[in-house]
């Protein structure tokens, strides 16, 4: 069964409760209940409405929004078992098929009729009440749990999630097997790990002294975007020997946003002690991936699309002992092509 909020405006982000009470009167749609009321028995059949009775008793004001609960058979094309899209077709029959299945039938049969009885196989016939009745049949978003508020039309519910911004994340530290929203999760580095994080603005280049640890240690720290609070995750490792660094950025984000994507500007500049290097710079700008960071992905910048300047860039770092890189970062929003994923095994 599949929960449904049906309304002549678009339904409520706050206080609909998933796994709802079940209506009462049930849902008619063309003489038929969708679903039987709580108090009929199961086994009893359901009553049909009567001739020319599918309007709903209540007040419009209260038939605004109600959650209903139908079975999935009336939500999916009869031929291709996905969600109805509109067009939406009926035979005499009963049975639901959307337009692109309904034109590759050469004789507009009804297929499921024609298979029990080849002799009695009606025709399709556009059915504009359901395409009003499936155009306003949301459900909510299946990241719900994760802080999703949208309801979402039943046909879109597969393309909202595969674009949603609140699909889970997963901690990138050992041991720790939190799975959240990116925001949430950018609270539990920050808090519960100790991770250094601060908020950056885009299109504005902005200063970072960024550790490089010895392999195979590795620096990590959280930039949220200050415009739209994306969330981002910056390492750093020794590369080979500690002859070098590399720095990645990615984007945490379960789902690769249509818009906006990101590129990352990086700047080095030699330090005064780098014997040979007086004046010298590295450059480079990248786009910046999206990743779930499932499996620890991310966490290797060696592993990924990263940005490498030699052993001589660095430079002594007084507070850890250790190195340390500085840099010159600018994140802006890009239009271009989400980069490949890499494999990080």
């Amino acid at each position: 069964m599949e929960g449904v909020a049906t309304s002549h405006e678009p339904p409520p982000t706050e206080g609909v409760a998933r796994g709802g009470k079940r209506a009462r009167e049930g849902v008619q749609l063309f003489g038929a209940r969708l679903i039987k009321p709580e108090d009929q028995e199961d086994g009893e059949p359901a009553e049909a409405a009567p001739k020319g009775g599918g309007a709903p008793s209540e007040s419009p004001a209260a038939m605004a929004t109600e959650a209903v609960l139908v079975g999935k058979n009336w939500l999916r094309c009869s031929l291709c078992s996905l969600p109805l899209k509109r067009p939406i077709y009926l035979c005499e029959a009963g049975h639901l098929a959307c337009c692109s299945c309904r034109v590759k039938l050469p004789d507009n049969a009804c297929r499921t009729c024609r298979d029990a009885d080849p002799g009695a196989a009606g025709a399709y016939a556009h059915c504009p009440g359901l395409d009003a009745f499936y155009a306003d049949a949301r459900v909510p978003c299946t990241y719900a749990e994760y802080g999703c508020r949208r309801f979402v039309p039943y046909f879109e519910a597969a393309d909202h999630g595969g674009a949603c911004e609140h699909a889970p994340c997963f901690c990138p530290e050992p041991g720790c097997f939190l799975v959240s929203a990116p925001r949430a999760l950018g609270a539990h580095l920050a808090v519960d790990h100790s991770w250094p994080h601060g908020e950056v603005p885009y299109g504005v280049a902005f200063q970072l002294a960024v550790p490089v640890p010895p392999a195979p240690a590795r620096h990590l720290r959280l930039l949220r975007g200050g415009e739209d609070a994306s969330l981002f995750m910056m390492a750093a490792a020794a590369l080979g020997d500690g002859d070098g660094a590399a720095v990645s950025l990615t984007h945490v984000r379960a789902n690769a946003p249509v818009h906006p994507r990101f590129t990352c500007t990086l700047y080095a500049s030699a330090p005064p002690e780098a014997a040979g290097l007086e004046g010298g710079y590295y450059f480079a700008t990248v786009p910046v991936r999206s990743s779930a960071l499932a499996d620890g992905a991310g966490v290797a910048p060696e592993k990924g699309l990263f940005f490498a300047v030699p052993g001589e860039m660095l430079r002594a770092c007084e507070a850890s002992g250790g190195r340390e890189l500085l840099l010159s970062v600018r994140i802006d929003r890009s239009f271009g092509p989400e980069p490949p994923a890499y494999d990080d095994h």
